[in-house]
């Protein structure tokens, strides 16, 4: 009896110390897997994470990191001199806007859950911000941390070896909806992957193709809702065509159409590609190796190219504006003098001086570019190439692991909070004037797509194709020799960034 009491109290002993050992090592093992500084003592940072553990999008990161202070310096580059289109980066000031509020508010929570800082250097003009970051990068001064330029001159980073493949970075997953994984696969070259492009920045939707159309000439002809014609994969080139043939008029009667006429349609040396990428052209494509081929000049797109530039260019019922009449994208469209407007979302609030979309006294819809004809199963929505931002890290950062938490953790705060401020505040409430405005954006933006050749501008490529187009007036003969005299060019801007990326390490 005595022996039993004594196997009874050494079991009870047993049920209550081995938890503490489980306990024990449990915490032993979760210590030894982690490579950043675990602050224990976190409070914030902790209740932030266990309140995004509810959310099925939310990045899988450590819990709790501690960063030491370090400061992550964000290189940005504008559209052109004095432009900070990428300012919701850095976020410094609160200013009642609701983008700036936001991007503000991210970068207060995540310098305070990760115990760093957050600086932006913004460069306006893209070609000297990539002056200087590649001579940051080949001084090896490590200046910056990563960088959000435009795809303009980008491919030139893929010539030098400059740049780390976003798939040696901890804790990114481009499966992620706070990332652009139609992008991320579209820029890669032979599997590498420099480019990537997401929620950390508005700018991506500053650049997105969009059509506007006037409401009230809509009604006045009698014209079937374009809205309607989008739902019923009706809307193709040429019903854009016939309904801007029938509305042109020459209004002060003198045998011309001059800018104080009234016009079908209103597009731009840039908007131009817009029309022609939503047509099914691209100017390269990724072959089965992930090496960018050449397409621009295949039979069926070369037929496209020629009707889209002979019937755009007829100025009877269509202007290209900027190149006819040195007007800028908007003016004929603001005055109620425009059935269709060929533009892009920067329009909508950041024009440079021009007339926004959000601003003028015109009853408006926004649809999709349109599709080529009734056998293109879907429209296609694309970016400004030269425009769309692209995120890089530069081959001199040291600290890939605290960059990549931070990349992930400022792209799913942006899907959360800036975005929603862009998308709804901006784009819904106060242009889009209607709920069926509303659902075509939310198409345009859910499925865009990216031409590699017009992202990458292998050999100035899409100037040729944009403005060079608009100062010519032959248009099959233009077309044909413009790609015979610069297919070399183009093809050699490839084969050199090809032949780099193959070389590099």
């Amino acid at each position: 009896m005595k022996k039993l009491k004594i196997v009874i109290a050494i079991l009870l002993c047993l049920v209550f110390v081995l938890p503490l050992f489980i306990a024990c090592g449990k915490e032993e093992s979760k210590t030894d897997d982690k490579t950043t500084t675990i602050n224990d003592n976190s409070g914030d940072s902790s209740d932030i994470a266990k309140e995004e553990e509810k959310d099925p999008d939310s990045p899988d990161l450590p819990a709790a990191v501690d960063m030491g202070e370090k400061t992550f310096t964000v290189f940005t580059a504008g559209w052109g001199e004095g432009s900070e289109l990428a300012k919701d980066i850095g976020g410094e000031e609160q200013t009642g806007d609701p983008i700036d509020d936001a991007a503000y508010n991210r970068r207060i929570k995540l310098e305070q859950m990760y115990n760093c800082k957050i600086r932006q250097v913004n460069e306006g003009d893209n070609t000297e911000a990539m002056n200087k970051y590649q001579t940051s990068i080949l001084s090896g001064d490590g200046s910056y941390d990563f960088a959000v330029t435009n795809c303009t001159n980008f491919a030139s980073l893929l010539t030098g070896s400059y740049l780390m493949d976003f798939k040696e970075l901890s804790y990114i997953d481009m499966d992620k909806p706070y990332w652009d994984k139609n992008f991320y696969d579209s820029m890669a070259i032979l599997g590498r992957h420099f480019a990537a492009s997401g929620d950390i920045s508005k700018r991506r939707l500053e650049c997105v193709w969009i059509m506007c159309f006037n409401k009230a000439m809509i009604d006045a002809n009698n014209f079937e809702s374009p809205y309607d014609l989008v739902k019923n994969g009706q809307w193709t080139f040429d019903k854009m065509v016939e309904m801007a043939k029938q509305v042109a008029q020459d209004l002060d009667g003198n045998g011309k159409m001059t800018e104080t006429d009234l016009y079908g349609l209103n597009y731009t040396g840039d908007t131009i590609m817009g029309i022609i990428n939503c047509s099914g052209v691209k100017i390269a494509e990724l072959n089965e190796d992930g090496v960018p081929e050449l397409t621009i000049g295949i039979e069926k797109n070369l037929e496209k190219l020629i009707k889209i530039y002979e019937t755009t260019r007829d100025d009877t019922f269509s202007i290209d504006t900027l190149f006819r009449f040195w007007l800028n994208d908007t003016f004929i469209f603001s005055e109620n003098r425009c059935l269709f407007l060929a533009c892009a979302t920067h329009n909508i609030g950041n024009a440079n001086g021009e007339v926004t979309l959000r601003s003028m006294d015109v009853n408006f819809g926004i649809i999709p570019y349109p599709k080529w004809d009734l056998a293109q199963d879907n429209y296609t929505p694309h970016t400004a190439g030269n425009y769309h931002p692209v995120l890089s890290v530069p081959k001199t950062n040291v600290d890939l692991e605290n960059t990549g938490i931070l990349l992930e953790a400022m792209s799913y705060e942006g899907m959360k909070t800036i975005k929603p401020a862009f998308y709804e505040s901006l784009l819904k409430t106060k242009t889009a004037r209607d709920d069926e405005s509303a659902e075509m954006i939310d198409y345009i933006f859910g499925n865009l797509n990216y031409d590699i050749g017009n992202m990458y501008n292998f050999g100035e490529i899409v100037g040729k194709f944009g403005y060079g187009m608009s100062a010519n007036d032959n248009k099959r003969v233009n077309i044909v020799s413009t790609i015979d005299k610069n297919v070399n060019v183009w093809q050699k801007a490839i084969d050199d960034i090809v032949a780099a990326i193959e070389n590099s390490d």
